[in-house]
């Protein structure tokens, strides 16, 4: 029996170089970056086109009262007919492609209303990195050494074809993920104005929960706030009364909803990221605090 070999783009590659001190974010471009798009179907011309550092014409985004400039500019974006697909930044050896502020940059460059990608990668030589907006965790986290046990995910994700094969499926975003990935999990307050409240439900006799679409640059992402007792109480004349008294019902092992199915009522928030991570069946998602209602 005869087995076909791996397709390895990188076979002629030294990696012992990744240990010289003058192999840098350039080399990685082009002795290793290179060979991946260029086999991946992309070029300098259309329609499946290679931009090289494009600069934002309006380069920060904003979150509630608080602005963040973004300071990264990708080395490529990958456009497919005019449309960009996703994005890659090169890194040198020494700088790491995963929990860094460099996915932190890439993720709100990604993001931003001029670009708008649902993939993001880095690769500093020794590792390629890829990820999801919509996910805190990598998709894809493999040595370049390895990449052709690799190659048919890469495109399986990357390729023109593909790039916006599963888009239609990718999930609203949560949006304190979104918060977090972009530093805002610094900030012990942020104003949210006219926060929608369609529901509100008890995880606890003390502890109540409350989500709520949030838009931002014309993109909705959802948004889970959790507050306690002293909040609860901030809500008395904003709510119905019948709710308040629905929810003050404090028995261990029953908790209380109540759904505003006549009309929607609104609220101010100033509210800081959480530090601990919720599951469900379909997502993994990260509740904001709320300090209090306003």
């Amino acid at each position: 029996m005869q087995f076909t070999p791996l397709f390895n783009i990188l076979e002629n590659f030294d990696f012992d170089l990744l240990n010289h001190p003058d192999f840098k974010e350039d080399s990685v471009r082009e002795e290793i970056i290179l060979p991946i798009i260029k086999n991946l179907g992309y070029s300098a011309s259309q329609p499946n086109q290679i931009i090289r550092s494009r600069n934002l014409t309006h380069p920060y985004v904003s979150i509630g009262s608080q602005r963040k400039k973004i300071y990264i500019i990708p080395d490529y974006i990958f456009e497919i007919n005019g449309k960009p697909g996703w994005i890659l930044d090169a890194k040198s050896p020494s700088e790491s492609t995963i929990n860094s502020i460099h996915v932190e940059q890439a993720y709100s460059y990604a993001i931003h209303s001029e670009v708008r990608v649902n993939y993001f990668a880095l690769c500093n030589g020794i590792y390629f990195t890829l990820y999801s907006i919509s996910k805190s965790e990598p998709l894809l986290h493999f040595p370049v050494r390895a990449i052709p046990g690799y190659w048919s995910q890469i495109r399986e994700f990357l390729s023109p074809e593909n790039i916006f094969k599963n888009a239609e499926n990718i999930i609203k975003k949560d949006f304190g993920l979104h918060l977090k990935r972009l530093g805002f999990d610094q900030f012990e307050e942020m104003i949210f104005p006219q926060v929608p409240i369609f529901h509100i439900g008890q995880l606890d006799p003390n502890e109540f929960t409350m989500s709520a679409g949030v838009t931002v640059e014309s993109e909705t992402y959802i948004a889970t706030f959790d507050f306690e007792e002293k909040q609860f109480e901030q809500l008395i004349d904003k709510i119905p009364t019948e709710a308040i008294d629905k929810l003050s019902i404090r028995t261990d092992g029953s908790r209380q909803v109540v759904k505003f199915a006549d009309r929607i009522y609104f609220v101010n928030i100033n509210a800081k990221v959480g530090d601990k991570m919720e599951e469900n069946q379909q997502e993994i998602f990260l509740p904001l605090r709320v300090n209090k209602f306003i």
